[in-house]
């Protein structure tokens, strides 16, 4: 081979040999950004308490709250630990805020097998259209596979939520794989970022789905013991509209305040009242605290926080000034962050 031959086959096996190389640093950037959790890790997760189910009349197996992108720029790079109640909108606010560790609780025990479905079935889907195609009748025995080698005997009463509820839920994820706002990918099936931390989340067994109440005596404080294991600091609390049906107990104190936290720590909630203003497209306002400020609040002995109504006051004059729908309360961040319209696009992992 003459000296001109060899130096274009030398040239062009390093360019052949550049995406390959490119592909593993970027994949040994990727997995070093989620370790993967040892045995002794996973068996503190996976045996956190649970709590008895309450026999509910309705499932809320999808949210009907659909502007969480008003939450984006609270979020961005929060990491940490994430607790949520609620459906899969919670994938969307834990993968904005880059949590490595989901915990996710529900008084309905329907929503809590939905979330162990996604757990078995997210993996095997590189994109979420992917996802969409295993609600198909002809990847029954896919599903059912996966369930079994996921969950072992827990399968049998997931197989039959997915086979009553996936007709639904599928038409759920299709609805969710449209949204964007301001011309921005705005959910967790929509935009390939947020699906790919969700899915290496769900892979690496990060994501614990528990039957629990905000103000039992187990789930919440098994959580905050996990967390401490792990030494995992808490700082996304997403409670949805669920504060509008209770008051504030002192084990829901407790609850709140064995979590492992600081002064970044974000609660986020949602209202439906027409004394607090809701955004377009929405009939629910949504909210911002930090957890040092809820607790503060619940605290004092002067205007003690009794419930979340008690909060409207100042959630109606707590609004970001150009973004209808949402309030800050506790310590704003300053800078302040941009609305969500005006924040750079996400483009991957960091």
């Amino acid at each position: 081979m003459g000296e001109r031959g060899w130096l274009i086959r030398w040239k062009w096996g390093l360019t052949s040999a550049l995406p390959l190389a490119l592909a593993l640093l970027l994949g040994q950037a990727h997995a070093a950004a989620l370790p993967e959790l040892s045995v002794d890790q996973q068996h503190i997760l996976q045996t956190t308490s649970e709590e008895k189910p309450y026999d509910v009349r309705r499932h809320f197996l999808r949210s009907n709250e659909r502007r969480h992108d008003l939450f984006f720029s609270a979020l961005g790079r929060l990491g940490g630990g994430y607790l949520g109640v609620g459906a899969d909108q919670n994938y969307t606010l834990a993968a904005v805020a880059q949590a490595e560790l989901v915990f996710l609780v529900d008084i309905d025990a329907e929503v809590i097998r939905w979330h162990k479905i996604y757990a078995a079935l997210i993996p095997l889907a590189e994109s979420s259209q992917a996802l969409g195609k295993l609600f198909h009748p002809r990847a029954e025995a896919t599903v059912r596979h996966a369930l079994e080698t996921r969950w072992g005997s827990e399968s049998v009463e997931l197989w039959q939520s997915y086979r009553v509820y996936r007709g639904m839920i599928s038409a759920h994820l299709g609805r969710e794989r449209q949204i964007s706002r301001n011309g921005r990918a705005a959910t967790w099936l929509s935009d390939p970022v947020l699906y790919g931390r969700i899915r290496e989340l769900m892979t690496a067994r990060r994501v614990i789905a528990r039957v629990g109440d905000l103000h039992g005596e187990r789930t919440l404080l098994g959580i905050g013991q996990a967390a401490r294991s792990l030494q995992v600091t808490m700082r996304t609390i997403y409670l949805s509209n669920v504060e509008q049906w209770f008051r504030y107990s002192p084990q829901f104190r407790r609850n709140l305040v064995q979590l492992p936290h600081d002064g970044r720590t974000v609660v986020l909630r949602t209202l439906a009242r027409g004394d607090v203003p809701a955004p377009p497209e929405d009939r629910w306002h949504f909210s911002v605290q930090t957890l040092d400020e809820f607790i503060a609040r619940i605290d004092s002995p002067v205007r003690r926080l009794r419930r979340v109504q008690d909060l409207i006051p100042d959630m109606s004059r707590a609004h970001r000034p150009g973004v209808r729908g949402l309030s800050w309360l506790g310590q704003v961040p300053d800078p302040m962050p941009r609305p969500w319209s005006e924040l750079p696009p996400l483009r991957g992992f960091p």
